[in-house]
Parts: C-alpha cells; sequence; structure tokens
C-alpha cells in the first residue's frame, strides 16, 4: 500500500493559534482505570492536499464557524439561534466533535469548554434499560429531550462516537462515568432488551447485532415507526457498529468491540455495489435516496476501524475494497466543487464522505484526481455565496459535517 511521502508541514505561528497545551488529556493526572492514556501531540496543519494559503483561508474559514457553532450553546443539548433542528443529538454531538477539534487546532480552552457542557449533558440524558440477560444498559433517543423519542442506532452511535473522541479531556471522575455509559450503550445494541425499555409494549430482542447468515456484523436500527427493527441497517451498522464499537476498543482494547466494529466494516464492503456505492438499507428495504448521506456515514466506520483497530490486513482490505468508491465519488462532483443537489437531505449529510477521499490519498494511494477533488471543495467553501448558498452557518447539518471535513483536512486524526 501506497503512502504519500511529500506531505509538507506547515507550523504556523503560536500568535495565530494561542497557546496550546502539551497534553490533551485534562490535567498531567492519569486516565481512571480503563482508559489508555493520551498522548503528546504537536500542533500542525498539513499542506499536502491544500496549499498553505488555502489552508491559511480554511483555518479563517473554521473560526468563523467555531463562533456561529459557539453561539448555537451546543452543551444545553438545545441548539439556540437557529431554525433549522434543535435537539437532534447526532447534530450536536457532531458540533461538540468540531469544537474539540477546531481545540486542537487552535488552543482555544472555550472550544473545549463548550464541548465537555456537551458531554456532561448528553451523558444526563442517558435513560437505562435491562438487557436480554438481565444486565444493566442505556441508551439514548434521537430528540435528547423527548421521553418517547426513538431508539435509532443511526443517530446514536454518531452521538456515542462524539463522546469517545472528547472522552479524554474531561476530569479523571468524568472519564469513568462517561465510559461506563458507553459501554451501558455497548450492553444495549449487543444483549437487547428484556422487554421494551419505552413501555410502548413493542417486540424486545436478544440483541441487535447479526451474528450468522448473509448479514452476519450488521446491526439492526433499534425501533423504526413504532415496531423493533432488527434487519440490517446501512447507517446504523456504520455508526454505531462500525465507528462506535471501533472507539469504545480504543479506549478499554477490550476484543469485543473490535470483533464488533471489524465485522460491521466487512459487512458494509460486503454490500457495495460493483460502480462502488454503497446502498442505503433500512428495515430491510433499500432506498435510492440516499447514497451521499451513506457514504458520509459509512466514511465514519471506515476511517475509525482504521485508525483505531490497528489491523494492517483491515487497512490492506479497505484500500483495495474502497477504491471503486472513490471512483464513484469523484464521478459524481459537480462543477462547481460540490457534491448533490444544493441543499438536499442528501447533500446535508454528505460533506464527511470528503473525509474518505483525504484518507485514501494520505493512506493508501496518492492520486493527483483526489487531490484535485479535495481542493475544489475547499475553494467552494471558501467562496462567500456558495457557502452561504450551501447552508454554511444556516443548516446545521451541513455546517457539522463540513466543519469535521475541513478539521480533517488541515489535521488529520483531529476528529477521531
Amino acid at each position: 500500500m501506497k503512502r504519500s511521502t511529500g506531505a509538507v508541514f506547515v507550523l504556523f505561528l503560536l500568535t495565530w493559534f494561542g497557546v496550546f497545551p502539551s497534553d490533551r488529556a485534562a490535567g498531567a493526572s492519569a486516565p481512571a482505570p480503563g482508559l489508555r492514556p493520551e498522548y503528546r501531540r504537536d500542533v500542525r496543519i498539513l499542506t499536502d492536499i491544500v496549499p498553505a494559503p488555502v489552508a491559511q483561508r480554511l483555518v479563517a474559514w473554521l473560526t468563523d464557524v467555531e463562533a456561529w457553532v459557539l453561539s448555537l450553546d451546543v452543551g444545553t443539548q438545545v441548539l439556540k439561534n437557529t431554525d433549522d433542528t434543535a435537539d437532534s443529538i447526532f447534530i450536536n454531538g457532531n458540533f461538540a466533535r468540531l469544537l474539540a477539534a477546531i481545540y486542537r487546532l487552535t488552543g482555544k480552552e472555550v472550544d473545549l469548554h463548550e464541548a465537555l457542557k456537551w458531554c456532561d449533558s448528553f451523558f444526563v440524558n442517558q435513560r437505562l434499560a435491562i438487557t436480554s440477560e438481565t444486565n444493566e444498559s442505556g441508551y439514548w433517543v434521537d430528540l435528547s429531550r423527548n421521553p418517547k423519542g426513538n431508539i435509532y442506532f443511526g443517530d446514536g452511535g454518531t452521538a456515542a462516537s462524539a463522546l469517545a473522541a472528547i472522552l479524554n479531556y474531561a476530569d479523571p471522575k468524568k472519564r469513568w462515568i462517561y465510559l461506563k455509559a458507553l459501554e451501558r450503550y455497548a450492553r444495549f445494541v449487543v444483549d437487547g432488551c428484556l422487554f421494551d425499555p419505552q413501555g410502548l409494549g413493542r417486540e424486545s430482542t436478544a440483541s441487535w447485532v447479526i451474528a450468522e447468515g448473509d448479514d452476519k456484523g450488521a446491526l439492526g436500527c433499534g425501533f423504526y415507526e413504532g415496531h423493533l427493527s432488527v434487519k440490517p441497517y446501512t447507517i446504523a451498522t456504520a455508526t454505531t457498529g462500525g465507528g462506535f464499537f471501533a472507539a469504545l476498543y480504543r479506549l478499554t482494547e477490550k476484543p469485543e468491540y473490535k470483533d464488533i466494529a471489524a465485522g460491521a466494516v466487512a459487512w458494509l464492503l460486503k454490500i457495495r455495489k460493483p460502480d462502488g456505492e454503497i446502498p442505503y438499507i433500512l428495515d430491510g428495504q433499500l432506498s435510492a435516496d440516499w447514497p451521499l448521506d451513506t457514504l458520509s456515514y459509512c466514511t465514519e466506520a471506515f476511517i475509525a476501524a482504521d485508525t483505531y483497530l490497528k489491523d494492517e490486513e483491515l487497512k490492506m482490505t479497505l484500500g483495495t475494497e474502497l477504491r471503486p468508491t472513490v471512483e464513484w465519488m469523484l464521478g459524481r462532483q459537480n462543477p462547481d466543487g460540490s457534491w448533490g443537489e444544493m441543499q438536499s437531505a442528501d447533500q446535508q449529510r454528505s460533506p464527511r464522505a470528503v473525509t474518505l477521499l483525504a484518507w485514501y490519498y494520505r493512506n493508501v494511494e496518492p492520486d493527483p484526481r483526489i487531490k484535485d477533488a479535495i481542493l475544489n471543495y475547499c475553494l467552494f467553501l471558501l467562496d462567500p455565496e456558495k457557502s452561504l448558498a450551501y447552508g454554511i452557518k444556516k443548516l446545521v447539518r451541513t455546517t457539522g459535517f463540513a466543519g469535521l471535513t475541513v478539521a480533517e483536512i488541515l489535521q488529520p486524526g483531529s476528529t477521531y
């Protein structure tokens, strides 16, 4: 597998970024039991994909987005100053994750403070349940303040992955309770529920993880349109199965979590179409309405698995199997540098897929077409009129996903 060797590192002046602490974990305290320590890390912006002048403009763009995100009061779980969705756990989780990434880039304490506020409120909103094995477990609903919100592993996985990514910044006591919450969520997914945890009289299940057959490794949705849903759901398999369980393995090094993450990724690659598209399957039904959305969420599984599982065979498999998907993505870029129909529901969830292109360029093959596609997307974001039409600082989904992608282009691993 090829790696790009021509990367040029640009260290921006500390006066631009502010003071950046040398340790990612809060203080110098030892991590709570079961948590791996965070390591020292330099602040550096990569210019292997975008040239230094564009990188500087992207930092300014990210700073502008940062100010808007801070105005939303993300830490309360209910966004202010927006007419868009206010209390979605995946949207707010993305914003918290973005603020943590900006903190890594700039060292601004206000960003870390708000991200940790979100961690507190997200933790508090976990609801308890009893697994099929009569053990305590926990779950989150898609709309955080709604007692009867949907138990939906697509959104739950995105938000839980955000908590896992930020967790090591918290003080040791909070790290410990956050980890316990994440493991309760894992038990809920793996061991199911003894009875309907919301008291709505729906069926129970021994697990949402499919253990055998053609769909081995896939996850069900949770509950969908009023009924138990254990048939494969592409997005839940990606965000909870791949992304979340890979992150949980990093925190605990428990092999069962690695197995679930690897199984989820294997299923996602198995269902990939010959042209590279990954199909959207929900509750046993195939839909053609969400092609970019699907790849955006699958990106979370693929990169988390590569980043956290440290499995060279899996890395090789990802590089080989995702080549058609990269070609599929390159072939669908709009002339203006964007992807998808402007402000469509599919486009609003699509920007994270660009992170897959950056990962592939850096870790598999430095194809100049990939570099050009990413640069054109960045230039699209930097155009004020196009950025506004795209929904930056207006549409909460688009802004969160685009911000995460820009952070990852500037500093690989900053959002993981």
